[in-house]
This record gives structure tokens, C-alpha cells and sequence, in this order.
């Protein structure tokens, strides 16, 4: 990592708590969310994972809306740090911890 990437390290790693934390606090069975990047390729590189704890509440959230409501979180908390994600469809994904 870059000495330049550390404090683009940090924003991501803030805006993701903050929705994290928001999101388990709206949903019990919301469980966490994690990310990859290659500030090579930075913005288009990073990819979010979202999970839930099993994927019965991973089917729920997404009928219910859940889904897309976290990822306008997501892409509203780091544009409030500067970052934009280019595809955001495409670089935010909902897995469920176990499989089914």
C-alpha cells in the first residue's frame, strides 16, 4: 500500500462501520460487511461484501428492499469521504454467512 492509499484505507474503513453499524441495529441479522481493493485500479477495483447470518435473511432483506437500501448507504457514506464507486450494482454484493 501506498503512503498515498492509507488515508483512502481509512475513509473506507469509517464509512463501512458506520453502515455496519447501522444496519445491525435496523437488523438483528445483518452480520457484517467487509471489502477488497487494489488501489492500482482504485475506484473501479473495490469491491463490498455484505452478509447476512443465514440465507433465509438474506431472501427477506432482499424482498423487503434491505439490500438496496444498504447499498445507497454504502455509496452515500463514502461520497461523504470523497469516494465514488463507478458500478456500484456491480461492486456491492449480499452474501449470507451459511449456505443454504
Amino acid at each position: 500500500m501506498r503512503k498515498m492509499d492509507k488515508p483512502r484505507e481509512r475513509a473506507i474503513v469509517a464509512a463501512l462501520t458506520e453502515v455496519c453499524e447501522t444496519a445491525k441495529a435496523a437488523n438483528s441479522e445483518f452480520a457484517w460487511i467487509s471489502h477488497k481493493v487494489n488501489y492500482q485500479r482504485f475506484p473501479d477495483s473495490l469491491q463490498l461484501i455484505c452478509a447476512y447470518r443465514q440465507p433465509q435473511h438474506l431472501a427477506s432483506a432482499i424482498g423487503a428492499g434491505e439490500t438496496q437500501a444498504i447499498s445507497q448507504q454504502i455509496v452515500q457514506a463514502l461520497a461523504q469521504r470523497g469516494i465514488s464507486l463507478t458500478k456500484p450494482q456491480r461492486q456491492v454484493r449480499f452474501i449470507s454467512e451459511q449456505q443454504s
